[in-house]
């Protein structure tokens, strides 16, 4: 089984491609996908240098989809 990691608007559930991967494992894809999530900064951490504030400031979650 193919797994890819998408990132997931919160607002339209519409699906964009994260990456250009493809895992061969789950494990494989939630390790990519931790190290991803760890190496960028939040959109909380990008509206605050910005000098903005939302309440809910992360418009995508990220999943992993079997392929």
């Amino acid at each position: 089984m193919a797994y890819k990691i998408f990132m997931k608007n919160k607002f339209d559930g519409s699906l964009e491609e994260a990456d250009d991967e493809i895992y061969h494992s789950n494990e494989d894809a939630e390790n990519a996908l931790d190290e991803a999530i760890n190496n960028f900064m939040t959109g909380a951490e990008v509206l605050e240098l910005s000098g903005e504030s939302y309440e809910n400031p992360n418009d995508y979650e990220f999943m992993i989809k079997k392929i």
